[in-house]
């Protein structure tokens, strides 16, 4: 019995000893407590940073603040529809309306999952039925008489956001500030610096084909919007008087600093084109603007009537936005085909 005693005393000896040696073991409260602190920090990196807007829509201001990422976006206009979907945005969308042509090729089975809410402006009941939390598309959806307010949308928990590029100021560059806002807004900042790359170099590549212009051999073009009695012009200003521009082409009303405006057929006559870009959309289609325009009367003695020359384009194209690469492309090559032979 001594011996299994002695034994006994110096086994727990050796245990106690080997215990004292080591660091005492954590409390697994105090574990679990490390492990929440660290999932705090990282939410922190992850938070989001409000983004803010001041507007002036129809004479009232208003301040939008994005105070977490859309979830449930809503895009009244062609052009904000394919600028959401070129920065892979359509799982956020929850409807579509105002489509001007054809959705373009690469966005079209991302368009074809996303509701679309109408052919033109929906009813006030069905874009609030789809809850939305961004609402997007031209100035004019923001008005009770097509839409609902910016004040009613607001009130139901519906941020409007206006693109900078639809105003009179409008430019690529523009369009560029809008892709990284929209960038902010959602999140996606990196998909948003890809896509304006990728226009930016795309872009110079069809400029490098023109080359230089000199002013007497630039095109002196007329774009033609739509309009019988008078003409409503793509102008001067705006993102539409900059993609001509781009294209190296010399906008006749490039004076008027308003994106469209309705001048007179006198004023074309005078100012005679060398080329008319035709706005292909809506009712009026291409061909039926082109033969109005070569059998009125005012404008028999037009260089660009007498020789036939004239460039289709759509609207999205000459909307802000991704289509402008095309836009550019297509007039260029239209104005100077032989640099593109």
């Amino acid at each position: 019995m001594k011996k299994i005693s002695l034994l006994l005393i110096v086994v727990l000896m050796i245990a106690f000893t080997g215990c004292s040696s080591n660091e005492a073991p954590k409390p697994v409260d105090e574990e679990i407590k490390n492990v929440e602190v660290n999932d705090e920090e990282l939410q922190e990196e992850k938070t989001y940073k409000p983004v803010t807007f001041n507007y002036d829509i129809y004479d009232n201001n208003y301040e939008v603040i994005f105070e977490k990422a859309p979830e449930r976006a809503v895009t009244l206009s062609q052009f904000m529809t394919e600028m959401l979907l070129a920065l892979g945005l359509e799982d956020r969308m929850v409807g579509t309306a105002y489509m001007d042509n054809e959705i373009y090729p690469e966005f079209k089975e991302a368009y074809e999952s996303i509701p679309i809410l109408s052919d033109k402006y929906p009813a006030k009941e069905v874009l609030f039925s789809v809850e939305p939390d961004f609402v997007s598309g031209w100035r004019s959806a923001f008005n009770e008489k097509r839409v609902a307010s910016a004040s009613e949308m607001m009130e139901n928990g519906m941020n409007p956001y206006l693109a900078i590029s639809i105003g009179g100021d409008g430019s690529l560059e523009t369009v560029y500030e809008d892709f990284r806002d929209l960038g902010k807004i959602f999140e996606v900042e990196e998909k948003a610096e890809e896509v304006i790359s990728k226009m930016q170099t795309e872009i110079k590549s069809i400029q490098d084909k023109v080359g230089n212009v000199s002013d007497e051999e630039m095109i002196k073009v007329f774009a033609y919007d739509s309009g019988e009695n008078e003409p409503f012009a793509v102008a001067g200003g705006g993102i539409s008087g900059d993609i001509l521009r781009q294209a190296k082409a010399k906008n006749i009303f490039d004076d008027i600093k308003k994106g469209y405006a309705t001048v007179s057929w006198e004023e074309v006559v005078e100012r005679n084109p060398d080329m008319i870009v035709i706005v292909d959309y809506g009712d009026t289609d291409y061909d039926t603007k082109l033969n109005f325009l070569k059998q009125h009367p005012a404008l028999k003695g037009l260089n660009a009537v007498k020789e036939e020359r004239f460039v289709k384009i759509g609207l999205a194209d000459m909307s802000p936005g991704i289509r402008n690469v095309k836009a550019i492309e297509e007039l260029a090559k239209g104005f100077y085909p032989e640099k593109f032979e």
